[in-house]
């Protein structure tokens, strides 16, 4: 574990969620993380939880699911979908791991474990189950840890789907990052680097992470990603806004309008990524929970104000709605997505972490990886 130098108090916090900037402030503070940093957040708590479902559709809740949806229109409960064409991989954890493999040494077996439990499952009798407790993290094994098993596709596509069933039990807390998607060329691999600007030749990557009020929000490290020393997003000093500090943590892109996940219960989670093509900015971000559309970052939508390395949809800060540019994500045509991670990454000296529950456990069921939509089983 690496110090990675100060890290001014306009400080976003991504990991208390909420949005608060103190612009004028030079007031520094000090964090770390190997496997990317996680901002730390400030007051305006997430307004997006708290304003009215609009046209995107709620984050979670009971009776959203709409069938035939995707590739679930042809495979009706998933029967038969591994041998679709567009399948990359199909894992119900029925049979073993199925090709998630440990993320870190060791990382199988002592915090993620296939789980026989017919009452429990989203289908099937058995689900992947990730567990970080608090002794674990206050031990030797700690205070960082990875508890993720990851995919390597074998063939890199442009564009990947990721759809899985989650459940977040408890009173567990935010990972300090979440689901990661990673895209290289044939020979990198260094996603996860906090403070690190990766250059377009050789890849990017992105964590989708939830909120303290239980919603989403992406993470993202590109080769045209903004720092957070100036208000324009360059590192220039003098700036407006200048912080005195040069940093390059995942820039945030938080949707609107979102209603929170539900808890205790399963819901469906779909991820689409997509690369630009060499010299555009067509490369998107979209997600969907319970099939209905939640975030959607690509040219032209949605409207938002760039501010530091933030792109606001909603409150105090979105002062000149724009719409957003699209991503410029890669300058080389073979950095194609090669790679996802599943499970979450704690941090013992996170704050909000003081007064954690015992376990942190997070279900997984039903993950399938395509090159075409998915849509959710049920």
């Amino acid at each position: 574990m690496t110090n990675l130098g100060p890290k001014v108090a306009v400080i976003y916090s991504m990991k208390q969620k909420f949005w608060s900037f103190a612009f004028l402030s030079l007031a520094v503070a000090t964090s770390g993380c190997s496997n990317g940093f996680k901002a730390v957040l400030g007051s305006a708590q997430n307004a997006s939880s708290t304003q009215s479902v609009g046209a995107t559709g709620p984050a979670g809740g009971s009776g959203s699911t709409t069938t035939g949806v995707g590739l679930s229109a042809k495979y009706p409960g998933d029967v038969g979908i591994q041998y679709d064409p567009s399948v990359i991989n199909y894992t119900n954890f029925e049979n073993g791991y199925n090709g998630w493999t440990n993320y870190d040494p060791g990382t199988i077996g002592r915090y993620i474990n296939i789980v026989d439990n017919p009452a429990m499952a989203n289908g099937g009798s058995h689900y992947l189950q990730t567990t970080v407790t608090m002794s674990q993290l206050n031990s030797n094994l700690g205070p960082y840890i990875s508890a993720y098993v990851q995919y390597q596709l074998p063939t890199p596509v442009p564009v990947l789907y990721e759809r899985m069933y989650v459940q977040i039990v408890g009173n567990t807390l935010h990972p300090h990052h979440w689901i990661r998607v990673t895209a290289g060329n044939p020979t990198y691999n260094s996603d996860g680097l906090a403070d690190t600007v990766p250059g377009g030749n050789n890849g990017f990557w992105y964590n989708f992470d939830l909120t303290s009020n239980n919603t989403f929000f992406y993470y993202v490290y590109w080769y045209l990603m903004r720092s957070g020393r100036c208000n324009n997003g360059t590192a220039v000093p003098g700036c407006a806004g200048d912080q005195g500090v040069t940093y390059y943590y995942g820039n945030g892109f938080n949707p609107a309008n979102q209603t929170p996940m539900p808890r205790n219960k399963w819901f469906c989670l779909e991820l689409e990524t997509k690369v630009n093509d060499v010299g555009q900015s067509n490369g998107l971000l979209k997600y969907w929970v319970n099939n209905q559309l939640v975030g959607d970052f690509e040219q032209g939508t949605p409207l938002g104000t760039w501010l530091r390395d933030q792109f606001f949809t909603f409150g105090q800060y979105d002062t000149n709605p724009q719409p957003f540019s699209g991503f410029n994500f890669r300058s080389a045509s073979d950095v194609l997505i090669k790679r996802v991670l599943l499970g979450s990454y704690y941090q013992a000296n996170d704050a909000y972490m003081a007064n954690a529950s015992q376990d942190q456990t997070i279900l997984y069921d039903d993950v399938v990886l395509a090159t075409q939509r998915i849509g959710c089983k049920d």
